[in-house]
């Protein structure tokens, strides 16, 4: 490198620093004269807060209210089940299809309603006579018992029947179930030291002859009376398909013959095993009816068409869903209508405002450009004020509206759900509004920009 390229090199450096020293001059200058009209500052903020304060509450509201909704209908899974209505024969590829959808959250077969019953009996209190049940099938991931914490249905060990070869199904009873039957309700006293049983029993009618089955069930959990109306114990589906099978004549591992010898009873669950016979529930076999729950609300409507398109006749609470939809889309309507109002009077306003500056500041800023201050600090000295501005005002305007949110809060969260927040606005919605903000005040700003980039210093020295 030659002796001129050394010097020019470091010319450059120097004029360099001198420039970034010059821009940072510049900004200062710009933050000591927005301090030095601290009354025009001052009204400007005040102006953008009282316009940005209101939108920022009006969403909160949005938020709370639709969320509440939503929230609530989410909340029940009865919203998002969809009931079939009548019978029909559904086979295990059919289920492998529907569940195999991505709007499916959880499906379980059901047998047919005139053999889904069960009579249930106390041990511990045997004055209370049966209880003709509904029997329910569950499975893995059952949206109903998952909403309200309760545990899975499955099988244990058969404690109460020393001579059963086979499982005891571990279920789940409904409200009304448990109080007809004096079944206490608190997970502690359900578990206990060896559990609470119940004593089932299914009844059919053989040649003429009467006969009955029994099996041990297991009480895991009782279920809110908010949950389920109706007399139900929710069973997996092996039980609830051996109790079809038992009232159709077939020989089931699961239940014992009551009125048969000890040794009968052997022989009578010998020829299957229940590993084979849980395996086959899901092999060739036609179910009448199901349990289906949607994944979202969004989920529902494709899922009812799909059915319909299959000619199975399904129940959804299609109504209560698009009310809600139209709410949620009027009101996006209406905040996006004042927003882009609100957006376009504060940009007008903040691009008014930087260009009377502008004007209100030529000579000054002339100067600064016969003094040698280069034209990126000159371009910056508006956008710096107006981003003060905005920064300041939306701080303004989110205390504003805390303050507000609270009150809204105090008088009407009684009004929605489990006392949800009326009025409420996420980290993420709350930043997105600084950015806009701040983005709508620069760009605003760049009209003012471009004319103090024009101010010549020869017009500085025309009025001197």
């Amino acid at each position: 490198m030659s002796f001129a390229d050394g010097a020019d090199s470091s010319g450059r450096v120097v004029l360099g620093k001198a420039w970034m020293r010059s821009l940072v001059q510049a900004l200062s200058m710009a933050l000591s004269d927005y301090r030095h009209e601290a009354l025009f500052s001052a009204c400007s903020v005040f102006v953008l807060a009282a316009v940005l304060a209101p939108l920022m509450v009006l969403l909160g509201v949005r938020n709370g209210v639709i969320s509440a909704m939503t929230d609530r209908l989410l909340r029940d899974p009865r919203t998002l089940e969809i009931i079939p209505v009548g019978s029909g024969k559904y086979s295990s590829e059919w289920f492998r299809g529907l569940s195999a959808r991505p709007e499916t959250a959880f499906v379980v077969p059901q047998t047919r309603s005139i053999a889904a019953t069960i009579s249930l009996i106390n041990p511990n209190q045997p004055n209370l006579g049966q209880n003709v049940t509904q029997l329910i099938a569950t499975a893995p991931g059952d949206p109903l018992l998952e909403r309200y914490g309760l545990p899975e249905a499955g099988f244990v060990r058969d404690e109460k029947n020393a001579d059963s070869l086979y499982p005891a199904p571990l279920v789940i009873i409904s409200a009304s179930t448990a109080r007809k039957l004096a079944v206490p309700v608190s997970p502690r006293e359900l578990e206990g030291s060896a559990g609470y049983w119940l004593e089932g029993r299914v009844e059919r009618v053989v040649q003429g002859r009467r006969e009955a089955a029994g099996v041990n069930l297991r009480v895991a959990a009782v279920l809110p009376p908010e949950a389920v109306g109706v007399d139900a114990v929710f069973v997996p589906l092996e039980a609830l398909a051996a109790a079809e099978d038992y009232r159709d004549g077939k020989t089931v591992p699961l239940f014992r013959a009551l009125a048969a010898p000890r040794a009968e009873k052997r022989r009578e669950a010998a020829p299957e095993k229940f590993e084979d016979y849980s395996a086959s529930l899901y092999r060739e076999r036609e179910y009448a009816s199901f349990r289906l729950y949607a994944r979202s609300l969004d989920a529902v409507e494709p899922l009812w068409k799909w059915l319909t398109a299959r000619e199975v006749e399904v129940y959804v609470k299609v109504e209560e869903i698009e009310a809600v939809k139209s709410l949620d889309h009027a009101f996006s309507v209406i905040f996006g209508l004042i927003t882009g109002a609100a957006l376009f009077g504060f940009a007008a306003s903040t691009a008014g405002n930087a260009l009377a500056g502008v004007r209100r500041k030529s000579r000054s800023l002339g100067l600064m450009r016969l003094l040698g201050f280069p034209g990126a600090g000159i371009v910056l000295f508006p956008v710096v004020q107006a981003l003060l501005t905005a920064f300041s005002g939306a701080v303004l305007a989110g205390l504003l509206y805390l303050i507000v949110a609270f009150a809204i809060d105090s008088l009407f969260s009684a009004s929605l759900p489990g006392k949800a927040a009326v009025c409420s606005l996420s980290s993420g919605q709350t930043l997105a509004v600084f950015a806009a903000v701040l983005a709508v005040s620069a760009l605003s700003s760049v009209a003012a920009a471009r004319q103090a980039a024009g101010i010549e210093p020869s017009e500085v020295l025309r009025d001197v």
